[in-house]
């Protein structure tokens, strides 16, 4: 594992090998050195997936006992894991690693060895963002090299504490731990270690916006790698000045340093840092007036040498991001056709940098299995590189996918993959200049449409029903939508006209009161028949490994005749007149059509008459998954949530409110300033006596009112009209003393009801969107919120939605002061589909819907050591 500030602690493994090696161990054997050093020359040269797996087969190779040997092969499996960004496996081997060494004897080498151990820990708990924990490791580290008297030891761990420091913003800390750890390299006389740590000294002193300081070290790291040949590191220097000069705003002096940088760069083997280079320079470019050419000559060289380099790496992406803001830049200043022709260039590579690393991310992680979700996003990688203008890349891509789906069950899905697949393969064969392959492409993705197509036909010939002299055909597109970790939605190809019978319904009573269903669009097509768009249906979401496939319906029903019965009756669809009373509206003549209609029209889903159109149509289309969001993601987010960009009114007199806090609000003051979400549940168990405390005093019965000789029961929350419509359904999935189950909280008797025992916790993660899924793993219980819509519509009707949802609310924020109090973790969460998780919760009538959950549990390690503590 190597430190990108400080060089890592380069003992040599090989002479503590022979000297500690146990002869009961397989690391004895001869074959044992040769394979580490071809593993750890393979990780040297970046190739952290090729190391892994010869490290992996030597651990395989050892036998169970401990040894010095099987020590060190587990701390280098932890730094191919580290460089592959798989941190938690990295923290796992290192901890074995230690576990190995504390039942050894304890020699120098056990010692030197432990000590790289924390060193190594540190690093990746660093990489992590927990810093607590990393400073442990280090200062562990440091106590041993201090110990061993071994100077080169401390001055790296010293090193590391300062990038810590740095890391975490304190800057002081950082000057202090990096200085101290140049004097060591001084003293001890290393060049390369000292220069490194001139650097470093620069980076801080660069942070606190100190330019002349920051210039001086940043010179002499410079100097002292010329000086050693290490033109490299000198070429990293020279960047930093750059930088510098550039934030000193010196842009000349900062371009001079660039280039000399990239001079030296072209000449090495670091394609990646030559790259970065080149992009840097394209960043300063683009900010001088007259050079938007320059700037993109040097993106465009940046980024050409980062795909020869790797063709998927963040390199890649973030070049197209840079070219992005260059095109945009030259098209704020075009005009005409070559405006448009960049600011789709723009859009496209804005995509890319936003898009590819998601994909790439996902194909990894769904492994080498052939499924129908690798195929999916194999052929949307094949789809980046064909935007990245290199459809070599994209053809094999393709194919690959086109292969993956042959070999699954020949079902729908894999078709339609496959026709969308090779229609895609001809586009880029064609692009390439192969037109006898593409149109052989084309051709195959015909032949599986025209498989599909005669059962479609017939399916829409079934959707065709005469009412009343007025045909009228219903019209059905399945789409389908691929929903990968993390938060990744692929499009899927979707299917036409596959429609179902429209059958001649019975006449509707003559009390229901029909309305369009809401966001039905009314419009004639080019044929003159009255065509009614719908909104898209509730989605099936379907649980598959490693991805969900959620299916919609997209319809369309048209009316060919004379519509004049039609026009009239869309009119008086308003939820308030009945049908008799539309049809007293009508001539004696008209009435039998206009049953006929209102019958077959309610049947096809154009006319809803269950009374409550509007509330139901609210919560369907906010649930997570059918309304894409606002578009905002990282960096965006961000900024939206720290603009403080609220409402105000300047012009208006200020009055200051006071700060002091009284008496008797002391307790929920310091419980609304200690309440935070949090999403580092730690998987450990709830007591029960806290689960318990928490429904009874956040949900429970608080007094009772008279009520007309009746009692009403109140509980700790408002509820409109005292109906208590929300429903409250904990699962335990680690709850002391509860077997993991759905159960329903009754109020009144302050008690549980046992709902299902055969709880799957692994379904109720899945229920979860991808991107929240290991948050829930972590909970001890979620507490569910369902609205009982018939019971509060009987009272406020359509109206009453708002009031349900707030209730909801109003439990939600109980349950997490109540949570607070008791010390635990506890967040509002909503992040579900919501059809998987009503199966789980046994809801499937529209009468009682999930509205909102609430996560508890233990959250971080501090919290739980403190809760221990306190129990």
């Amino acid at each position: 594992m190597r430190n990108r500030d400080f060089e890592k602690k380069n003992r040599d493994f090989a002479k503590e090998d022979r000297n500690n090696l146990q002869p009961s161990s397989g690391d004895s054997s001869p074959w044992y050195l040769p394979q580490c050093n071809r593993g750890e020359e393979l990780l040297s040269s970046g190739k952290a997936a090729q190391a892994r797996e010869i490290f992996e087969d030597i651990l395989a190779r050892l036998d169970d006992a401990p040894s010095y040997g099987k020590a060190v092969v587990l701390e280098r499996l932890g730094r191919c894991c580290h460089v592959e960004r798989r941190h938690d496996l990295a923290v796992a081997h290192i901890r074995n690693a230690m576990a190995v060494t504390d039942k050894l004897a304890p020699s120098d080498g056990v010692k030197g060895l432990r000590g790289t151990l924390h060193s190594d820990l540190g690093e990746v708990l660093r990489a992590t963002g927990r810093y607590v924990e990393a400073r442990k490791s280090y200062e562990a580290a440091l106590k041993i090299a201090e110990r061993l008297k071994d100077l080169r030891a401390q001055a790296v761990d010293l090193g590391q504490l300062g990038t810590l420091a740095l890391a975490e913003g304190k800057l002081d800390e950082a000057l202090t731990r990096y200085g101290a750890a140049l004097r060591v390299f001084q003293r001890i006389h290393e060049p390369a270690m000292e220069a490194a740590a001139w650097h470093q000294l620069g980076r801080v002193f660069h942070a606190q916006r100190e330019w002349n300081e920051a210039y001086r070290h940043y010179r002499e790291a410079a100097r002292i790698n010329e000086e050693r040949g290490n033109l490299a590191g000198a070429a990293q220097a020279w960047s930093e000045l750059a930088v510098v000069d550039r934030d000193a705003g010196r842009p000349a002096a900062a371009e001079t340093w660039y280039r000399k940088a990239i001079d030296v760069l072209r000449t090495s083997e670091n394609h990646a840092r030559l790259a970065r280079h080149l992009s840097s320079l394209a960043d300063l470019l683009r900010s001088e007036p007259g050079r938007l050419a320059e700037a993109r000559r040097s993106a465009e060289a940046a980024l050409v040498i980062a795909q020869e380099f790797d063709p998927v790496g963040a390199e890649v992406w973030s070049g197209y991001g840079m070219l992005a803001d260059i095109l945009a830049q030259e098209a704020a200043s075009a005009e005409g056709e070559l405006r448009t022709t960049l600011q789709a260039r723009s859009r496209d590579y804005r995509e890319l940098e936003r898009r590819a690393p998601i994909i790439v991310a996902t194909l990894a992680r769904l492994g080498d299995v052939p499924s129908l979700g690798r195929a999916v996003i194999l052929g949307r990688l094949g789809l980046v590189f064909r935007m990245c203008g290199r459809p070599e890349l994209a053809v094999a891509r393709i194919r690959d996918a086109i292969d993956i789906a042959t070999k699954l069950a020949p079902d729908d899905d894999s078709k339609a993959l496959r026709g969308a697949l090779y229609s895609d393969l001809g586009d880029v064969l064609e692009a390439l200049g192969q037109g006898r392959d593409a149109a052989a492409a084309r051709a195959a993705a015909l032949k599986l449409a025209a498989e599909s197509q005669d059962l479609r036909e017939e399916a829409a010939e079934s959707a065709t029903e005469v009412v009343s002299g007025l045909t009228i055909t219903l019209h059905e597109e399945l789409l389908t939508d691929y929903i990968f970790d993390t938060d990744l939605l692929v499009d899927g190809p979707s299917r036409r006209n596959v429609g179902r019978q429209i059958a001649a319904a019975d006449p509707l009573a003559d009390d229901v009161r029909p309305m369009l269903v809401p966001a039905a669009r009314t419009f004639v097509d080019h044929a003159g028949a009255v065509c009614i768009a719908l909104p898209l249906t509730e989605p099936r979401v379907e649980r598959h490994s490693g991805y969900v496939v959620m299916r919609r319906t997209r319809r369309e029903v048209s009316v060919a005749g004379s519509a004049a019965v039609l026009w009239r009756l869309i009119r008086a669809l308003d939820g308030v007149h009945t049908v008799g009373q539309i049809q007293s509206g009508m001539t004696r003549d008209e009435r039998p059509a206009a049953a006929a209609l209102l019958g077959t029209l309610a049947a096809a889903g154009v006319i809803d008459v269950a009374g409550r159109a509007i509330g139901h149509f609210v919560h369907l289309a906010t649930k997570k998954g059918v309304l894409p969001g606002g578009g905002l993601e990282g960096d965006e987010v961000l900024q939206l949530a720290t603009d403080h960009q609220y409402r105000a009114y300047p012009q208006a007199p200020g009055i200051a409110l006071s700060q002091t806090v009284p008496e008797s609000l002391h307790t929920f003051h310091a419980l609304t300033r200690k309440r935070r979400s949090r999403r580092d549940y730690s998987g450990q168990t709830l007591r029960r006596a806290d689960f318990d405390a928490l429904l009874h005093v956040a949900c429970g019965v608080t007094g009772t009112l008279p009520w007309a000789d009746r009692e009403v029961r109140l509980r700790a929350y408002p509820s409109s009209g005292a109906l208590y419509a929300v429903e409250i359904y904990p699962i335990a999935l680690r709850v002391a003393g509860l077997e993991q189950a759905l159960y329903h909280y009754r109020a009144a008797e302050n008690a549980l009801e046992l709902v299902r025992r055969d709880l799957d916790r692994d379904r109720i993660i899945d229920a979860a969107l991808p991107v929240e899924r290991a948050m829930v793993a972590g909970a001890a219980a979620m507490i569910c919120l369902t609205g009982n819509f018939a019971r509060h519509e009987r009272k406020y009707g359509e109206g009453g939605y708002r009031m349900l949802v707030a209730e909801a609310g109003h439990i939600s924020q109980n349950l997490i002061l109540a949570a607070t109090a008791l010390g635990i973790a506890a967040r509002p969460f909503g992040g579900v589909f919501d059809s998987l998780l009503n199966e789980e919760l046994g809801l499937l009538a529209d009468d009682e819907q999930f509205l909102l959950a609430v996560l508890v549990g233990l959250a971080g390690e501090e919290q739980s050591a403190a809760l221990g503590a306190a129990s």
